[in-house]
């Protein structure tokens, strides 16, 4: 493997000799190598990536969308002379292009891509501060600040209705209905409770494209894609854009509270260990403010509490979708997963609504405050 990872990497523009091959296990879609470079006395590092083209069935509009977004930040970050913060550069290959290819042993193509490894930053997998909460929130808010006046209509739709959580409940209800693996039955009660709140985990949806502005939205905010300097923790790139598409920023903002500021992962069994962090969410939210309070509609600020809710439900949903589907989606590692993390997310849903009126003053209260800050200023 290491000699054909030789071989790709002298399709790209990387400079100076290469002197070390590492594979990079985090990631759980692509294949990752970190590739370091000698250029006369410079060590220069690069990541090398197979796209896995099951997940990104057309790699080229993956990387169209990426090469739109980066070329605009970099500019905005010259154009603002801000040398801190940073977004990852695509390496071309020595043809100019985005995506080298090459066809394997087994007559499948393998689509290759590179991109300027950022030094001197660490990402979490759990939040372990306020610290942390808050760069998250501001890493994402600079995110969608930098991007607030790209034309979104210049984005591929990679995956449809990603966040159509109407589509969501829909698949949910078939699944109900084929009922191939007699399961639904369990879950009678919450599945009666989690249709009782159609209405109002559609509004967000239902209202994009008039209401609620479409702007461009990252997708997967985890807190791992966010990077942060090895000196102070303070905010330095996000990262892992294959899932950046036309959409609103509630879905970053809700699924990237769900997901930072609950007290523990999805895979948690133990209902009493589960509910969401309101100190962690309070920073998160006031990060976030900080970079973009002066762009959302009252409209966007108005959701805030409702798009945690929102996307707490859908992944929810999704989980007990694939449940009574008999588990064709998600990996499981045993045979009650899925059903396990329905019911962590049901437990958080739940938390969070009873949660939603301190969530809803703080927001109010804080944009409010940034706002008259910044008339002040």
């Amino acid at each position: 493997m290491k000699d054909k990872i030789i071989d790709i990497a002298k399709q790209f523009k990387f400079k100076g000799q290469l002197i070390n091959i590492e594979e990079n296990t985090q990631g759980n879609i692509n294949t990752t190598y970190l590739l370091t470079f000698n250029d006369h006395g410079t060590i220069n590092r690069y990541l090398l990536q197979k796209i896995n083209n099951y997940v990104f069935k057309d790699p080229y509009k993956v990387m169209h969308n990426i090469e739109l977004i980066t070329n605009h930040i970099n500019k905005k970050l010259l154009k603002e002379k801000d040398y801190k913060h940073q977004i990852q550069t695509i390496i071309k290959t020595i043809e100019d292009k985005i995506i080298y290819t090459l066809v394997n042993e087994k007559g499948e193509t393998e689509y290759y891509r590179a991109y300027n490894y950022i030094d001197n930053c660490q990402s979490y997998d759990e939040c372990y501060s306020t610290l942390i909460a808050y760069n998250a929130g501001r890493g994402f808010g600079i995110f969608h600040r930098l991007l607030s006046d790209f034309s979104v209509e210049l984005l591929d739709d990679t995956i449809p209705d990603f966040h159509n959580t109407l589509k969501r409940l829909e698949d949910l209800k078939t699944s109900i209905k084929n009922d191939v693996s007699g399961r639904h039955i369990k879950y009678s009660k919450e599945i009666a409770d989690l249709m009782t709140k159609e209405k109002e985990i559609s509004l967000i949806w239902q209202e994009l494209g008039t209401k609620i502005p479409i702007r461009v939205t990252h997708n997967d905010t985890k807190i791992n894609n966010i990077l942060l300097s090895t000196d102070d923790q303070d905010v330095i790139a996000v990262i892992d854009l294959d899932t950046v598409m036309k959409g609103s920023v509630l879905f970053d903002i809700g699924d990237g509270i769900r997901s930072t500021c609950s007290s523990c992962d999805e895979n948690e069994t133990d209902k009493n260990k589960i509910h969401l962090d309101l100190d962690l969410t309070k920073a998160y939210i006031k990060g976030y403010l900080q970079e973009m309070a002066n762009y959302l509609t009252v409209d966007e600020v108005k959701y805030i509490a409702l798009s945690i809710k929102t996307l707490t439900y859908e992944l929810a949903i999704r989980f007990l979708t694939d449940y009574i589907n008999h588990d064709v989606y998600f990996k499981i590692k045993y045979k009650e997963h899925n059903s396990d993390r329905f019911l962590n997310q049901y437990t958080l849903l739940e938390d969070i609504e009873k949660k939603m009126d301190i969530i809803n003053d703080f927001v109010w209260t804080t944009y409010e405050q940034i706002l008259e800050k910044a008339q002040l200023n």
